[in-house]
């Protein structure tokens, strides 16, 4: 097992649950609360789907799918107060 291919594949991961939890947050009405419980979910989802196309174990799928769903919920958040701080100028 090589660290360096899951944490890039949790990358990859990352672009992929940001965009579908802005898909899922614009087509239903999900309150701001549960959007980290959403980008959690959608990331193991994504992580299960993609377990068969990688060389990995059941389990450090699921781990990566965890790790990627937490750091788009990060990143969302980030890029959400970078974007208030813009339009404050």
């Amino acid at each position: 097992m090589d660290l360096t291919g899951l944490i890039l594949v949790a990358i990859t991961l990352v672009a992929i649950v940001t965009a579908v939890v802005e898909v899922i947050k614009k087509t239903f009405t999900i309150k701001a609360r549960y959007l980290p419980i959403t980008s959690i979910v959608v990331g193991i989802f994504i992580a299960l789907i993609v377990w068969p196309l990688s060389d990995y174990d059941f389990y450090y799928m699921l781990v990566v799918g965890l790790i990627a769903g937490l750091a788009a919920s990060g990143t969302f958040d980030a890029l959400k107060a970078v974007n208030k701080k813009d339009e404050g100028k």
